[in-house]
């Protein structure tokens, strides 16, 4: 099936540019498809492509290592991603969930250590919500955490780990 190159009102020359960049690096990955279908995951190898071209993080302020863009762009890069039928390659939850998450809940410091290796592809982040009691009804999620010291102590259990294949960083849903 194709689908037809969207048009935006809203969108300037530059979320064009990086729609048009980004097609043509999912489109390029269509020769590794059958591998990566095959393996289970995506190559970790795409996720350093993406954050070497500016395709992680495109929304997270450059002093933290991204690209200082905007909401467009991230749509943008979904929208290339989906017409280059490239389901697999989660950047989204990497770059749309889980770097919000940091930017808005993190400390200065994991801020700083975290969102320049997530933009790069260093790491990948990864978020785990889902139960297999209760899916991904966060008001009855049964994973806990307690306090201990500087550390908590969780005990529960995720399933559907979007990212979870390479992850380096995890956003964990759990009741405290």
């Amino acid at each position: 099936m194709t689908i037809e190159p969207f048009k935006s009102n809203w969108a300037t020359e530059e979320h064009e540019m990086v729609y048009d960049s980004a097609l043509k690096m999912f489109k390029s990955w269509e020769e590794k498809d059958e591998q990566w279908r095959e393996d289970g995951k995506i190559a970790r190898s795409a996720w350093n492509e993406a954050g070497e071209v500016g395709f992680l993080c495109a929304s997270v302020p450059e002093q933290y290592g991204g690209g200082g863009g905007d909401f467009g762009h991230e749509a943008m890069l979904l929208l290339a991603q989906a017409q280059a039928n490239q389901s697999g390659f989660g950047g989204q939850v990497h770059s749309g969930i889980v770097a919000p998450y940091i930017l808005k809940h993190g400390t200065e410091e994991q801020k700083k250590k975290w969102l320049p290796k997530m933009a790069s592809g260093e790491y990948v982040a990864a978020i785990a919500m889902t139960e297999p009691t209760t899916g991904s009804d966060l008001q009855n999620i049964k994973t806990y955490a307690v306090k201990d010291g500087d550390d908590y102590i969780i005990n529960g259990s995720k399933t559907f780990i979007t990212n979870g294949q390479h992850a380096n960083l995890i956003v964990l849903a759990c009741k405290t």
